[in-house]
């Protein structure tokens, strides 16, 4: 099976995805074939699109694919566009990759790092923050941040969730009376707990002098 990560407006499109594996599974394809198997697309219109991305290959009124197959890790860029096929060595190495990433603001200093995997499945913000703008399917854990903050502005959400964050400078647990989202949002996300009195508690590293917090 072939998997596409980080998709384009061309390569999310539920049709491409079908004919990615039609293609995959049948050789010596004609157009006729295509249509008959699809009905309900607009075959030629979106056909032409996929041949000039350079995506589908045309020879002599057959079709095939011509995606650009990723065949290392190496280089690989968080959050670029790769076609890579689950059966490939490539595909381990990808699931094993980490990736740090930066969120900073501009109210304070503070700096929140997080480490994530290549399909930004993992619960962290700044994952959160790419799939919602990229309207991207959302994992059990983001949709339940989803259902808290929504398509929230992410500078917005950054002011109010690293001033509180930046209380712990001076104490090591907080009260925080009326309901909040944002505390909230900090709560399924990992960095802070609330202990059994109540009150809000660091649950990651941080570097004082740096203001940084640091998400494993």
């Amino acid at each position: 099976m072939i998997q596409i990560f980080n998709p384009s407006r061309l390569t999310r499109q539920p049709f491409f995805i079908d004919l990615v594996g039609y293609l995959d599974q049948h050789d010596d394809v004609i157009l006729r074939e295509i249509k008959t198997q699809f009905p309900d697309v607009s075959v030629d219109k979106l056909m032409g699109e996929y041949i000039k991305a350079g995506l589908i290959l045309r020879e002599n009124k057959h079709y095939s694919l011509n995606l650009p197959f990723s065949e290392s890790t190496d280089d690989l860029v968080l959050d670029q566009e790769i076609f890579i096929r689950e059966d490939s060595p490539v595909y381990q190495g990808l699931l094993e990759k980490t990736f740090e990433t930066e969120l900073r603001n501009q109210t304070n200093a503070a700096i929140l790092i997080e480490h994530t995997d290549f399909a930004r499945q993992k619960m962290t913000l700044s994952n959160y923050f790419y799939k919602v703008k990229q309207q991207y399917s959302l994992t059990e854990k983001q949709q339940a941040l989803y259902d808290i903050l929504g398509d929230v502005n992410p500078e917005y959400a950054l002011k109010y969730m690293t001033t509180f964050l930046l209380k712990f400078f001076k104490k090591d647990q907080l009260i925080q009376k009326r309901r909040d989202i944002f505390v909230d949002s900090l709560v399924v996300l990992g960095y802070i707990v609330q202990n059994e009195e109540g009150k809000y508690e660091l649950a990651v590293d941080f570097d004082k002098e740096q203001l940084t917090f640091y998400l494993p």
